[in-house]
């Protein structure tokens, strides 16, 4: 997946971060136990405002690919806590 947001899609930026880094947690870039991108550095990797990094991150935890760990960052779980968004309806 590309850096690149679409801001004509009709996406809003945090999902297209989120979506970014949850491919990324799928295909192991980021190992389980291992911390994802900080809020920082995801402001400076896809020139989003901090704020629209931590709901990137919000998401992530809502859906179960990370967890807080104080001192440490969002941390990545294990496959069986993940909770993918349901298929669209037909």
């Amino acid at each position: 997946m590309s850096d690149e947001l679409d801001d004509l899609s009709g996406v809003p930026r945090y999902l297209q971060v989120a979506r970014v880094i949850e491919s990324e947690i799928r295909s192991g870039t980021w190992e389980v136990g291992k911390p994802v991108q900080s809020q920082v550095q995801l402001s400076q990797r896809f020139g989003i405002a901090k704020a629209t990094a931590a709901k990137s991150h919000a998401w992530l935890a809502d859906h179960g690919y990370v967890v807080a760990v104080p001192g440490v960052g969002m941390v990545v779980t294990p496959s069986d806590h993940w909770r993918p968004d349901p298929p669209a309806a037909s």
